[in-house]
């Protein structure tokens, strides 16, 4: 799936979905995006499906895990902002 226009609102996305545009980034599937862009875009995708398989065994866990998803969440959404079409 690569990224769409600019005008695509990435704090909509499900969270299947924003983990399959940060995997179009760090698959090179973006033409403005440059090695740094993809090397960080791997890693965070990693990241991410890291952070989804947590498991929930205390409350102390859950809000761990959700303070890392809304962090992950907020550089992905950096990134992929910076990997859009350009102008």
């Amino acid at each position: 799936m690569a990224i769409e226009e600019s005008t695509v609102s990435f704090w909509s996305l499900s969270p299947a979905q924003l983990a399959a545009q940060i995997a179009s980034v760090a698959n090179g599937d973006t033409p403005a995006s440059d090695e740094a862009t993809r090397a960080e875009a791997s890693l965070l995708a990693a990241e991410w499906q890291q952070a989804r398989d947590l498991p929930n065994a205390t409350f102390e866990d859950q809000e761990t895990r959700v303070a890392q998803l809304d962090s992950l969440q907020k550089r992905i959404i950096e990134v992929l902002i910076g990997a859009g079409p350009r102008p």
